[in-house]
């Protein structure tokens, strides 16, 4: 549990905020109707926490509640299916989850209900601003669902190692920096107490969905982006220039083994075991990790592993010409379109019910995911472990674009990722070429998905995009010294401290004698 919520003050501080936002709970009718929350399966004792709160709502007005936990892989067609089906089919979600990027392609088909009529009563200028964006399509000003918390990713060092080798935030403070700082990692060949490699970094790639996640701020910090608005509509950005300037860097960290030996062969979840068995020692990562170790692994935490004692901070990301980013997702919550009549007025209510500030909070707690509410946003960051990750958060926070095809663009880009890393895993004479068509490929794809012809020649523009690919990345030279470097030549410094005191010794004994003969 966060230091801060043990403080009185705290607690305090957050009663106004409750007392604005819970909404009025009318008892339900003579015939009892059970409600059916569909929410994803969040890991750790989040599903406890949930049965805790639909316990509570059931108590205040008699209605039940019963939840369906999914899981994230297949969520979205199990979703799309039980929300296609007809009220009368039976057994679908009265309220659901919904990843945030999600919610303007369920608007747009008419799966989800509009709440815009409720935006008063769950006082929505108390969420996170750029959360709420996706809670829209497009431009529009229909309102079609509201934040439930934040998914932050940001980078996580391990907080030992990183103290002992002697690094700060400013050594990381651009990608040149960064590239730097993680060479000399590298060439000092660190090792943990259990003598084990410590890794500089990885994002690990193979097979994982999270590419798009990892590539977003490294794009949007060179100025560039997926997608872009022209006239009213959106376009494929991705042989835009100065997104080409970001995927040379984000793919220097996908090609550099000595700085992510394992980055090709093993995913996003591999990488975060071998934070965790503090065998890295940065990862981009997600604000959960921090509630993770506070859990016991019964309760699927992480409290007796390696970096439970070597413990972990924030740090911020190297930023570009055009900033540092953080990527802001997480999940909302909505109502079906299509479930029972008699049933919409309960659901609604169980809707604000758990939206309210305190019942965000509990939740938000439980999983370690950064609340959606900004008052509540402000009291984390009095946890200093959260501090970094929130500043960084309301400085520049930045979603993907809330535009009904963007879940489509997503899958598209996270299986370009993998490609490119299948690509380099056999490299050849041709990796570039090859690297270059993936890129031009995906764009075509993402155009035909928005509706747009692509009308270049395939062969000049793969040309360009190799040119620019291919360009060197900076890496700036590592002035500093790497203290656990340092610490493994102990012995070296200890004889050379044994040999002065040795000699310090006689150099005593001879003025000595010398001060007894006069």
């Amino acid at each position: 549990m966060p230091r801060c919520w043990s403080k009185i003050g705290a607690l305090l501080a957050l009663l106004p905020v409750l007392s604005l936002a819970v909404p009025e709970l009318h008892a339900g009718p003579a015939k009892m109707d059970t409600l059916s929350l569909w929410v994803m399966d969040q890991g750790i004792n989040t599903g406890s926490s949930l049965q805790k709160l639909t316990r509570k709502f059931t108590l205040q007005t008699g209605v039940p509640v019963k939840i369906r936990f999914l899981d994230w892989g297949s969520a979205f067609d199990v979703l799309t299916h039980a929300l296609s089906a007809s009220a009368e089919e039976g057994a679908g979600p009265d309220v659901l989850q919904l990843g945030s990027s999600w919610v303007p392609y369920f608007a747009k088909q008419g799966l989800i209900s509009p709440i815009t009529d409720l935006i008063d009563r769950a006082d929505t200028s108390r969420f996170y601003e750029e959360s709420m964006k996706s809670a829209y399509v497009g431009r529009g000003n229909t309102l079609y669902s509201l934040p439930w918390f934040l998914d932050v990713r940001c980078f996580f060092v391990n907080e030992k190692a990183w103290l002992e080798l002697g690094l700060h935030d400013g050594d990381i403070e651009t990608f040149p920096k960064f590239f730097g700082v993680l060479r000399a990692v590298a060439e000092a060949n660190v090792q943990n107490e259990a003598g084990n490699q410590v890794v500089p970094f990885e994002y690990g790639v193979k097979g994982d969905w999270t590419g798009y996640q990892q590539m977003a701020p490294i794009l949007w910090n060179f100025g560039g982006d997926f997608v872009a608005e022209e006239n009213g509509s959106y376009r494929s950005a991705l042989v835009d220039s100065l997104t080409l300037v970001g995927l040379r860097h984000y793919f220097k960290f996908l090609r550099d083994v000595d700085v992510s030996p394992y980055n090709l062969h093993e995913n996003s979840s591999g990488a975060a075991d071998r934070f965790i068995r503090s065998e890295q020692l940065i990862i981009y990562g997600t604000s959960e990790l921090i509630r993770k170790i506070e859990f016991d692994n019964a309760s699927g935490g992480l409290m007796e592993s390696p970096i439970a004692k070597d413990g972990l901070i924030t740090v911020s990301a190297p930023k570009g010409p055009a900033g540092a980013f953080t990527f802001v997702g997480g999940s909302h919550l909505a109502l079906a379109q299509n479930n029972a009549l008699a049933k919409k007025d309960l659901a609604r209510e169980f809707f604000l019910f758990m939206l309210r500030a305190d019942n965000i909070d509990f939740y938000s707690r439980h999983s370690g995911f950064i609340p959606s509410d900004r008052s509540l946003i402000r009291i984390w960051m009095q946890d200093s472990r959260y501090s970094q990750l929130v500043n960084d958060l309301e400085r520049a926070g930045r979603s993907c674009p809330n535009i009904p095809e963007w879940s489509e663009i997503e899958t598209l880009v996270n299986a370009m990722v993998n490609k490119v890393g299948e690509s380099l895993t056999r490299e050849n004479s041709d990796i570039n070429e090859t690297i270059a068509g993936l890129v031009y490929d995906t764009h075509v794809n993402v155009n035909k998905v928005l509706g747009r012809e692509d009308k270049m020649d395939r062969g000049l523009q793969i040309a360009r995009i190799k040119k620019i690919l291919m360009q060197p990345v900076e890496e700036e030279l590592y002035m500093g010294k790497i203290g656990i470097e340092e610490k493994s030549n102990v012995s070296m410094r200890l004889v050379v401290v044994l040999a002065l005191g040795l000699v310090a010794i006689v150099l005593l004994l001879v003025y000595i004698i010398r001060v007894r003969k006069r």
